[in-house]
């Protein structure tokens, strides 16, 4: 059964006689093609041969594709020829031709139009026989003529030869001293333009090239927009040349004769014309002149047409395909490269195909993913060869002669003859993937490497341990957790580039202490984990452990100077102290912490003591979560006095966790192991907010200029959020931006400048100030106040406990007060017990003290009462 394409075709040409081809017999017809034929029913003619009812007259590409029957078309031909219908009649008809592939074969759809019943010669012959001019037969001489101009058409000569000659003859036939012209439509700039008139004065062309096409523009112009024979007698009088009849005139021009060249199918292609120097009609034999010399242009053009149109879609397809980043190649049977595009020759670094010759040629071997090599006979154009089956997206190594390695997509599709459905050779596209695994490799490497040091990362680490885990069964794992002693002090004092310098040493020299057969991983920082696999006794990781610690004592050499550092060695062993990765890191991490306890830069087993510890942080940790979730925390607060008045001037809001059925517990017991398991940045958010709503009800029920202080970590510093959540807090608590204060350490402003920067800016521009706590505890404190916006300084409790006893804590004390009004910032002194320190810090020129001498951190309830009786105390006074 015909397919779709062929039935929307005879909807299409429901006017014209159709039939249906296949391997060159018919195999379908609609009624008027049955009628054409003079056939009763589809079945008189089904299984007919084309050349039992098609008769050519010459050589042309109709005939050619239905002799070689399987060759697809991508545009339709259009072609004169002659219909023998089944009554041994001769007609004369336009066929155009189609083609469509169906299954493994070729049909053609053959559309024809007899030209004896086509309204445009019926109107000619019509609009003559009125003029009552005898006939006078040219039929011979004409025939001749018009077999010549064909074989010109068939031997492919250049279209301006053919119309020429075609105007020639006419006027040589004719010999009536007529002027043969042909225009050819311009369909882009809808206008009419010269092709062929040699017997033409020069000056005449010039006038009449490029004509309007529309009603009242020259005989030729109205002929094609009317599609109508257009005769002109007398030129002078005519209302067709009204606009411009002095033109032709001019010339001697009286009469014209002007016919749209048109094919059987519609299509516009421009004007036969011919001038007179005298007013007259075209006669009977003149008129069958003008007609067959119409077909015969309209043949000519219409080829070229299409020929151009081919030319072009192959020009296209060739330039898409050269322009292909995929490479193509077609390949024949015993491999011989048939073509290929210039991508494939890229890739694949084939100078010459002719020289290559063969596939096997350009390459050593191929391989697959899991590198075995393909043999020749098995790779995939052999296969497709063989069995005819296509193989798609498959990924193929190929080592070329120069050694290099190529990764390839592969897409193979069989090339088969259109009649045996014998694959006779294969289109192979591929696509050059070599970058891409490159890549993809690159990132895999990324995402599972540290990328200071090249070691394996934390993923990695979990991923060898799980699978060591898995397949260990009766033999022991062992993990060993390791942590640097004192390598803060490096990026402190020598920068972060050479601590990161000393990494990659220390990273050396611990692959340096394993073997093969061990995993080394950085977890981050100065911490590294190694996983001993297939080790016999205890004594195989003490033995490795002394290892490590004696290389790690050798001193390390950065910028000329000598670095001695310690490592603290933890080790914990499956199935002894856990049956997973993520419990045996955790005993490990415990018993490094053990080592770092006695005394550092030894090595320490998990033991059921650290269990016990290890189970006590769980439970620890368990409950800080459940604490921060049931709201068990609570602040208290410790008031700050001004040195100049004796006011409460404001507060330090400390939090304290009231455990159920524990009682208070204080800070110093939770907020380490908070920092350390990342709860301290919502635990600090919750101080801030409630910190920040009870200090604006203090300053609106006592009426005072109240300040509150908050401390801040380092982690809550690190989160970018924070001035926004700053912002919010004061937006809803209504808290003057100047009336809050952040307390940060000095171990927050030891990380990168740049980092801190933009987090002070923000915090700076909302108004807030910031307080540095425990001055003079840290490193490099004076070049930190040059650096950051610092607005007070808290003199560290240390510095006031032995004041005035001590005379360097006395002269201390003194240079930091000093050195601070200099700079513009306040002071105030934490950890103040008595009246004297108190006496001595107000001479010395402090401006706020803090301590157990005026109060202790109290609870709401008792700061308000203190805030009440202060105010009445200030009023008394």
């Amino acid at each position: 059964m015909y397919s779709v394409n062929w039935q929307m075709l005879i909807e299409q040409h429901a006017q014209d006689a159709v039939i249906v081809l296949v391997d060159g017999t018919i195999v379908h017809a609609n009624h008027m093609g049955i009628s054409l034929l003079r056939a009763k029913d589809l079945h008189e003619i089904s299984g007919l041969r084309w050349n039992a009812f098609l008769e050519f007259s010459h050589p042309n590409q109709i005939k050619t594709h239905l002799q070689a029957g399987s060759s697809l078309i991508p545009n339709a031909i259009a072609e004169f020829c002659q219909l023998r219908n089944r009554q041994g009649e001769l007609v004369n008809i336009e066929l155009r031709l189609h083609s469509f592939p169906v299954l493994r074969n070729t049909a053609y759809v053959l559309c024809m139009r007899d030209m004896q019943t086509q309204a445009f010669a019926k109107s000619f012959q019509t609009q003559l026989s009125h003029s009552g001019i005898p006939k006078n037969s040219l039929s011979h001489e004409a025939l001749h003529h018009e077999k010549e101009i064909l074989e010109m058409i068939a031997l492919d000569n250049p279209l301006t030869q053919i119309l020429q000659d075609v105007c020639d003859r006419m006027e040589r036939l004719l010999d009536n001293g007529s002027v043969c012209a042909i225009m050819l439509y311009d369909q882009d700039a809808q206008k009419l333009r010269i092709a062929a008139a040699p017997s033409m004065e020069a000056e005449f062309l010039n006038e009449m090239d490029h004509l309007e096409i529309g009603l009242g523009s020259w005989s030729c112009g109205v002929a094609l927009k009317t599609q109508k024979i257009i005769v002109v007698e007398d030129i002078a009088h005519s209302d067709v040349w009204q606009s411009h009849r002095q033109t032709p005139l001019r010339y001697g021009m009286h009469s014209c004769w002007s016919v749209p060249i048109k094919t059987a199918f519609n299509t516009l292609l421009g004007t036969v014309d011919l001038y007179h120097r005298d007013q007259r009609h075209p006669s009977d034999d003149e008129q069958t002149l003008i007609m067959d010399a119409m077909h015969v242009i309209a043949l000519a053009i219409d080829k070229k047409n299409m020929e151009h149109s081919l030319a072009t879609s192959e020009d296209r397809y060739r330039s898409v395909v050269n322009n292909l980043t995929e490479g193509i190649m077609v390949i024949a049977p015993g491999g011989k490269i048939l073509t290929c595009n210039p991508s494939a020759k890229r890739i694949l670094k084939i100078q010459d195909i002719e020289a290559t010759g063969r596939r096997h040629r350009y390459f050593k071997r191929i391989f697959r993913e899991d590198s075995s090599e393909i043999q020749i006979g098995d790779d995939p154009a052999s296969i497709v060869l063989r069995t005819g089956e296509a193989i798609s997206n498959l990924s193929i190594g190929m080592q070329l002669h120069d050694n290099s390695t190529v990764w390839l997509l592969v897409n193979v599709q069989p090339i088969q003859h259109s009649r045996h459905s014998k694959t006779e050779a294969v289109l192979i596209s591929f696509t050059d993937t070599t970058e891409v695994r490159e890549t993809e490799r690159q990132l895999q490497y990324i995402a599972t490497h540290d990328a200071l040091t090249g070691l394996a990362n934390r993923h990695q680490l979990q991923h060898r341990l799980a699978s060591a885990l898995a397949q260990a069964y009766d033999q022991k794992v062992a993990v060993i957790f390791l942590d640097l002693d004192h390598f803060k002090n490096v990026n402190d004092t020598a920068g972060h580039a050479a601590g990161d310098g000393l990494l990659c040493d220390v990273a050396k020299r611990l692959s340096s202490c394993i073997r093969a057969t061990d995993m080394l991983a950085r977890l981050g920082g100065d911490e590294f984990v190694i996983v001993v696999e297939e080790f016999e006794t205890a004594q195989h990781l003490k033995e490795l452990a002394d290892r490590i610690l004696t290389k790690m004592r050798e001193p390390f050499v950065i910028d000329q100077h000598q670095y001695h550092l310690g490592t603290s060695i933890g080790i914990s062993v499956f199935p002894h102290d856990g049956t997973d990765g993520p419990t045996l890191l955790r005993c490990a991490d415990s018993a490094m912490y053990l080592a770092k306890e006695l005394g550092r830069n030894n090595y320490q087993f998990f033991t059921s003591d650290l269990m016990i510890r290890a189970q006590h942080r769980y439970t620890l940790e368990r409950n800080l979560r459940r604490a921060l979730v049931d709201d068990e925390f609570l602040l208290y607060y410790q008031p700050k006095l001004s040195l100049i008045d004796g006011s409460i001037v404001g507060a330090e809001a400390l939090i304290r966790w009231q455990m159920p059925e524990m009682g208070i517990i204080a800070p110093n017991e939770f907020i380490p192991f908070a920092e350390e398991i990342g709860l301290i940045v919502p635990m600090g958010r919750w101080v801030l907010a409630k910190a920040c709503e009870q200090a604006q009800r203090w300053r609106q029920e006592f009426d005072i200029d109240f300040k509150i202080s908050v401390n801040i970590s380092p982690k809550q510093f690190q989160d970018p959020k924070l001035p926004q959540f700053i912002l919010e807090v004061l937006l809803e608590s209504g808290l003057p931006a100047h009336a809050l204060q952040l307390e940060i350490t000095e171990g927050l402003l030891m990380v990168e400048a740049e980092h801190l920067s933009s987090v002070f800016d923000a915090i700076k521009t909302l108004g807030i100030s910031i307080s540095l706590d425990d001055f003079g505890t840290g490193f490099s404190s004076l070049s930190y106040l040059q650096r950051f916006p610092i607005d007070n300084l808290k003199i560290d409790r240390s510095f006031i406990r032995e004041i005035p006893e001590n005379q360097d804590s006395v002269v201390l004390t003194k240079a930091i007060i000093a050195m601070s009004s200099a700079l513009g910032m306040s002071v105030t002194a934490e950890g103040v017990e008595n009246l004297e320190q108190m006496d001595f810090l107000k001479d010395a020129g402090c401006d706020e003290i803090q301590g157990f001498y005026f109060s202790k951190p109290i609870s709401v309830e008792y700061f308000s009462q203190l805030l009440k009786q202060h105010a009445i105390s200030q009023a008394l006074h």
